[in-house]
């Protein structure tokens, strides 16, 4: 009995000291690991601001790929929210939201992680000659509140301690899978490019093949042959058309190889002894933008689009469309479209 005894007290000062450690104990933990990823500033930041690209990269997506997850709020940036639940204890559940961007610089989250507490979690970007050096930190709170929640907090000051042996791991390999992921996309800087998604309805369309060369000069005389061409068949067929002229190609084509001239226009049946073909462009999504500069110009901002969509995961649908809004081939304004491919959850 006395031996008892004197277990149960060596227990109980034990406990004290516990309890008393944890009140000197740090109240917040900083882990941060980084990576030098050979991608623009651009593309990184990006992937980091759109929520719906987390999990492409996450180290911890693999721990319960049958979890929920809900978004909320703008598709990225400031307020966009990812929140997921599962039946993993590892996972659990909980969410994270963007509450501040630097545009190329940083993106900083609060993570809610429900009754285990919160964290805030940033990236921090640094161009590294045609590199992006990444940093991802996690920064952790533990309180002491004297109620209820006391026993809990205690333990999570001593969790603190080895926090960063804890989720530093976890931490490399999200960057390494980040760096991974980015390679995929092609090296181009796509800063100071704000496209928009659209959606656009069917339109019929009167088409004649465009020639194209090296030369500005010759392409030049291509395009306003065919829109000679195409403007002698609307007058001959009296059709009704409508808008300005449009210049289509596949997102897959290079600079314009394999493109048509088109025109908006209302019709039946077409001749078949034409070089002018009718088309329904189906109604789709598409990405948008308007540029106003040379030829030159508009093929290095195409390059960027498609760059933009591959980062933002979404998969480029059936024509590029190039909207003459003024000027000619060479110069002036045109509004470019991309198709989408469905789903359009993105």
């Amino acid at each position: 009995m006395r031996l008892l005894l004197r277990l149960l007290g060596l227990l109980l000062v034990l406990a004290v000291l516990l309890v008393g450690l944890a009140f000197v104990l740090p109240d917040r933990a900083h882990v941060q690991r980084s990576i030098t990823i050979a991608r623009p500033q651009s593309q990184i930041h990006l992937l980091l601001t759109n929520p719906r690209r987390f999990n492409d990269w996450s180290p911890w997506f693999a721990l319960d790929p049958a979890a929920d997850y809900v978004y909320s709020g703008p598709d990225s940036g400031v307020g966009a929210t990812l929140a997921w639940s599962s039946s993993n204890a590892d996972v659990g559940a909980g969410s994270q939201t963007i509450v501040a961007v630097k545009p190329d610089e940083s993106v900083s989250l609060t993570v809610d992680f429900r009754n285990r507490g919160t964290a805030d979690m940033r990236f921090d970007l640094e161009r590294r000659s045609d590199e992006t050096h990444v940093t991802w930190s996690l920064d952790s709170r533990f309180p002491l509140r004297l109620d209820e929640h006391f026993a809990g907090d205690a333990v999570g000051r001593y969790v603190g301690v080895f926090l960063d042996s804890l989720v530093g791991g976890d931490l490399e390999r999200g960057l390494l899978n980040l760096q991974q992921l980015a390679d995929t996309f092609p090296p181009i800087d796509i800063a100071g490019i704000e496209p928009q998604l659209v959606e656009l309805p069917p339109r019929r369309v009167i088409t004649i093949a465009l020639a194209t060369e090296a030369d500005d000069a010759a392409n030049l005389r291509h395009w306003n042959a065919a829109r000679q061409e195409l403007e002698q068949f609307v007058a001959q067929n009296r059709l009704s058309v409508e808008g300005r002229l449009l210049q289509l190609a596949p997102p897959s084509s290079a600079g314009d190889a394999d493109a048509e001239l088109a025109l908006l226009a209302h019709f039946d049946v077409m001749p078949d002894d034409t070089d002018v073909r009718g088309r329904v462009l189906a109604a789709t999504r598409a990405v948008q933008l308007e540029h106003s500069g040379s030829v030159a110009e508009r093929r290095k901002l195409v390059d960027k689009l498609r760059t933009w969509l591959l980062v933002k995961g979404l998969h480029s649908g059936d024509w590029l469309v190039e909207e003459y809004v003024d000027g000619d081939l060479l110069q002036g304004t045109t509004r470019i479209s991309i198709a989408v491919q469905s789903p359009a959850a993105n």
